[in-house]
């Protein structure tokens, strides 16, 4: 009985953190927004949607604050739901971000710093096992990389989010694994391609990372608010009023969502943890970019629209393999299938975009360039995964009217699905005789 009545209090807090969230909203379309770069110029209709579409979003990861954004060809929506944020504040993008390596490669391209196909080992000459891979592979998913990801790095990344990590050692975790195929035999999309980018771009140019985003990415972007951190392994903090993290603690690469009681049988539900302090070293190039929704929304405008060298548009808008195979038996398929991948993109129907999971934050950022449709989403618990932002991105663009090939119940239940930490209905009881 104490573990049911402890997980009931957990189904409370978790409703009375939506509820309160969208009860801050303190708009209902039509009208601009009140809070520091709040903006509302659409239907009142869609605006109570988008809230009750989040609302639902924060009590199914177990967040406690998320900011969103939606631009439309006849109107614009950009809100924060929680205490203690605002519109304007600043996020860890993860690998929603990850695409302004790519920018950066492309601008450096077109003031002629570089060639797509020139071998990366001419400016990594001592590291092993990257023979025959070219800068443009490492954007197009075709180098045979393995992602340097794990069940046991996510724990570390989740139970210790401060602990530092140089882009050799997660570097040495993909090399491992490497090749999956040979340099441009296939697509194999993972974050190390970013990371070994920013590795060689900043051993060719003797210019630390975040100098070159500020210089060819961030600035033309008109991303003012928006910074690479200078020494990934020690900047651990984002300033006052930004988005402070949550995380469950994980095991094998999973949530923990009860611990056993002190009874026999007896379970009690682990509550998230706050997570102030994030080490964006554990994804270095791969998604430490600090931003915000509306400086995301700009970068992916003007990055699909082709603003980053002559041709850039069509390179970065056409599928740079054939689409990725379905996926084998017991395997899991994301929802919906990614049509392809281009040049630091995923694309699905028309939007091209990435979402990302960093230990307190997940992340979606997407764009429609034929319906001038922009959607970026992010919420403070990170349990719940990259796909978990994804199918809130999708969802809220099948609101917005975007011309999706999904419904916005396709993916209401795609989010019901990757719940993290709900606790079951309690059981009905028998009608009395």
């Amino acid at each position: 009985m104490a573990a049911l009545r402890k997980r009931r209090a957990g189904v409370v807090a978790i409703s009375l953190l939506a509820a309160a969230a969208l009860a801050l909203t303190g708009c209902t379309g039509g009208g601009t927004g009140a809070g520091p770069g709040e903006v509302n110029t659409i239907d009142a209709g869609l605006a109570g949607s988008i809230d009750d579409a989040v609302a639902n979003a924060m009590q199914l990861s177990g967040s406690s604050t998320a900011i969103v954004g939606v631009w439309t060809s006849s109107g614009e929506y950009v809100h924060a739901y929680g205490e203690g944020i605002n519109a304007n504040s600043q996020i860890r993008a993860a690998q929603a971000s990850q695409p302004v390596m790519c920018a950066l490669l492309l601008s450096l391209v077109e003031q002629g710093e570089l060639k797509l196909d020139r071998k990366i080992s001419k400016d990594l000459p001592r590291q092993v096992g990257i023979e025959g891979i070219t800068y443009g592979q490492l954007c197009d998913a075709t180098s045979g990389l393995a992602d340097f990801k794990s069940a046991t790095l996510t724990d570390i990344f989740a139970n210790n989010p401060t602990r530092p990590w140089s882009d050799r050692e997660l570097l040495a975790q993909s090399l491992a694994h490497s090749p999956v195929n040979e340099p441009g035999a296939g697509q194999q999309v993972s974050d190390t391609g970013s990371l070994m980018l920013a590795r060689a771009l900043r051993q060719l140019t003797g210019t630390q990372v975040s100098q070159l985003l500020e210089d060819h990415v961030f600035a033309p972007a008109g991303m003012g608010s928006s910074r690479f951190p200078g020494d990934p392994a020690t900047q651990t903090t984002l300033p006052d009023g930004s988005m402070t993290g949550l995380t469950y603690p994980s095991s094998g690469g999973a949530p923990v969502c009860s611990v056993p009681g002190e009874a026999e049988g007896e379970t009690v539900a682990v509550e998230p943890v706050a997570v102030p302090e994030v080490s964006p070293s554990m994804l270095g190039g791969a998604g430490a970019t600090v931003t915000t929704v509306t400086d995301l929304k700009n970068f992916y405008e003007r990055y699909v629209g082709g603003e980053f060298g002559k041709g850039s548009a069509e390179r970065v808008t056409s599928l740079s393999a054939p689409p990725l195979a379905p996926p084998a038996e017991g395997e899991e398929a994301p929802a919906p299938p990614v049509d392809g991948w281009t040049f630091g993109l995923e694309k699905q129907g028309p939007l091209y975009g990435m979402s990302g999971s960093m230990t307190g934050t997940i992340t979606a950022a997407y764009h429609d360039p034929a319906g001038k449709f922009s959607v970026v989403v992010a919420l403070n618990n990170s349990s719940a995964g990259s796909a978990f932002a994804r199918a809130l991105a999708f969802q809220l663009a099948a609101l917005a009217g975007d011309g999706v090939e999904w419904t916005a119940e396709d993916q209401g239940a795609a989010l019901a699905e990757r719940a993290v930490c709900q606790p079951a209905a309690p059981a009905e009881e028998a009608p009395a005789e």
